[in-house]
């Protein structure tokens, strides 16, 4: 009895430990990485808000445009790493006018007779993201759905005031009084493959929403403005 009773321990041992082992090569291949790495070319476009605007200074819509590159580098089926650099260009129509005395740095109101009040600000950005599909992502062609999210760190490369006055336009370096950098968080949901049929580019594209930290300018009554972008981005 006590020989029979050893073989099947030894028995129960043996299978447990192969059904680690099997489970264990399991695991391995469905974390296994679909692909090495991916690179996008992408263009993006949408609209802009301000928060924490006086409200004084009428706002008349604003607007965001990005160019750039974006490599997608998996870990496994369901989570990917994404980082891109893009240059953003943010328009930003406000009913201001700037005022930069050495001992008074503000904006006021823009006085009569100059109207079309923009400022546009160029940038360069750097993003670190993670992407996490809705499904298991076998290989660069498979058709998913997709969350985006991360930070985005830019550094202001021109910020300029344009306006026209006596039927002329004129412009403002403001780069003095502008924020260096700004931080971004972003939160995207992501399509990949053939899920629209009559709009096929909409088939590698983001689109989600993007919340700035700090303010685009640094001075008194502006340095508690915070732009939220609304953007589409599609990747080729």
């Amino acid at each position: 009895m006590k020989k029979i009773t050893s073989t099947k321990a030894l028995l129960i041992i043996a299978f447990f430990f192969l059904g680690h082992h099997l489970m264990a090569q399991n695991e391995n291949n469905s974390s296994k990485k679909p692909y090495k790495s991916q690179t996008y070319f992408s263009f993006g476009a949408g609209v802009s808000f301000l928060q924490g605007v006086p409200y004084n200074f009428y706002q008349d819509g604003h607007s965001n445009v990005q160019i750039g590159l974006m490599k997608e580098l998996p870990f496994n089926k369901r989570f990917s790493f994404v980082t891109g650099l893009e240059l953003e260009r943010l328009t930003y129509n406000l009913d201001f006018f700037p005022v930069l005395e050495e001992n008074n740095q503000s904006f006021i109101q823009a006085p009569d007779g100059i109207k079309y009040t923009r400022v546009f600000q160029n940038s360069l950005n750097l993003s670190a993201q993670a992407r996490i599909y809705f499904k298991e992502n076998s290989s660069k062609q498979t058709s998913n759905i997709f969350l985006q999210t991360g930070l985005r760190g830019g550094y202001n490369l021109s910020t300029t005031f344009s306006f026209r006055e006596n039927n002329q336009n004129q412009s403002i370096n403001l780069s003095e009084v502008a924020s260096p950098f700004n931080l971004q968080a972003e939160l995207m949901l992501g399509f990949k493959g053939n899920y629209f049929k009559k709009l096929e580019i909409l088939n590698a594209s983001t689109f989600g929403f993007t919340y700035q930290f700090n303010s685009p300018l640094s001075v008194g009554n502006v340095e508690n403005v915070r732009p939220i972008h609304l953007t589409w981005r599609f990747l080729f």
